[in-house]
């Protein structure tokens, strides 16, 4: 709590009227203003002294903050720390390096770096990645396949006119399917023509079941489905058919 000058004069004429004795001096501050509504701890008797003998004046002392580094320190200072520490805290960042938390947050926005929250998924153990995940993946096969020109060449002394055939009029396409679950391969199973999500969601209604008749019902009921990204499967009548499935 700060007083007025007023009441900092009377407390020093208390000090000097009690001979620097400061449990002396409030009780004489007391004794000569008794009307008012609050008087000063002991304590503040002490800062005052002190502050007095060490300034030779009453009025409290003007803080002033020492900038110890410039700005760009600042900010190597406060990314080292999420670098360092991914997983730190805006408050620690803060209380490490004595510097305020809105400081702390708008640096780290500054420099592109996001509290990104990681998903929660199902614990598995070794043993299930190999028997309760089906891995299964996809490759399009067609008869205007292109090649890598690079690894094709044919070293002469002369231009020779190569030609290659690489396209075709009448044009095909097949996707091949497979996976594998433990010690069993499922497929390999064929879907002509590009592949779309409702070739993909047939897919999974009608043919993935018969595909797995040869594995046994306990496996089968707690197995994992994983295929990647493909746009075919990652329409939203397959996720909910996979989720509900």
């Amino acid at each position: 709590m700060n007083y007025s000058k007023e009441e900092l004069v009377n407390m020093v004429y208390a000090i000097g009227e009690a001979h620097g004795n400061c449990l002396l001096a409030s009780r004489i501050y007391q004794a000569n203003n008794p009307d008012l509504q609050r008087y000063p701890l002991t304590k503040c008797f002490v800062k005052l002294k002190e502050r007095f003998e060490r300034t030779a004046n009453a009025n409290y002392e003007k803080t002033t903050r020492t900038h110890v580094c410039s700005n760009q320190d600042r900010q190597i200072d406060i990314v080292g720390c999420a670098i360092q520490n991914p997983s730190i805290s805006i408050r620690e960042i803060s209380d490490e390096i004595s510097i305020s938390k809105s400081v702390v947050h708008r640096t780290l926005k500054k420099n592109n770096f996001h509290p990104y929250h990681p998903e929660h998924h199902q614990f598995l153990t070794e043993q299930d990645c190999q028997k309760r995940v089906l891995f299964t993946d996809e490759s399009s096969f067609a008869n205007t396949g292109r090649e890598n020109r690079h690894n094709y060449h044919h070293y002469a002394d002369q231009n020779p006119r190569l030609m290659r055939e690489d396209d075709h009029q009448h044009r095909f396409k097949v996707n091949v399917l497979a996976g594998i679950c433990g010690e069993y391969v499922i497929g390999p199973h064929f879907l002509e023509g590009n592949l779309t999500g409702n070739g993909y969601m047939q897919f999974l209604q009608n043919d993935l079941l018969q595909l797995q008749r040869h594995i046994p019902p306990d496996d089968l009921n707690s197995q994992w489905f994983q295929h990647d990204g493909a746009p075919a499967h990652s329409t939203l009548a397959i996720s909910s058919n996979l989720t509900t499935s």
